[in-house]
């Protein structure tokens, strides 16, 4: 049994580092909108981008996990993310400081 568990959870990291290293890439912007209940968020790079969370994605505000629905609009978030089709599936989120208006 434990044989068969070390080979699933071998299985289970190969695809998972597959899906998200193969084409991982990084942006970094303004949040424009967050719309927590379909797991999306908006954000102004040199155009909007919508990015989609899943139950995985790792979302931190300093040194502290947070929830999508914590993050507010003209906070300046780094997403790395992978291209599914045309979605951008974003594994990790890290929040920064509110921009200040001018």
């Amino acid at each position: 049994m434990k044989f068969n568990s070390a080979v699933l959870a071998i299985v289970v990291l190969c695809f998972s580092w597959c899906a998200f290293s193969a084409e991982s890439q990084t942006k970094t912007g303004t949040v424009k909108k967050v719309d927590a209940a379909a797991k999306q968020i908006v954000v102004m790079v040199q155009r909007e981008l919508t990015f989609t969370a899943t139950d995985i994605t790792k979302i931190t505000f300093g040194d502290k996990e947070i929830k999508l629905a914590d993050i507010e609009v003209g906070a300046s978030v780094t997403v790395d993310y992978a291209k599914d089709g045309e979605a951008r599936v974003a594994s990790k989120i890290v929040v920064g400081k509110k921009e200040e208006k001018k």
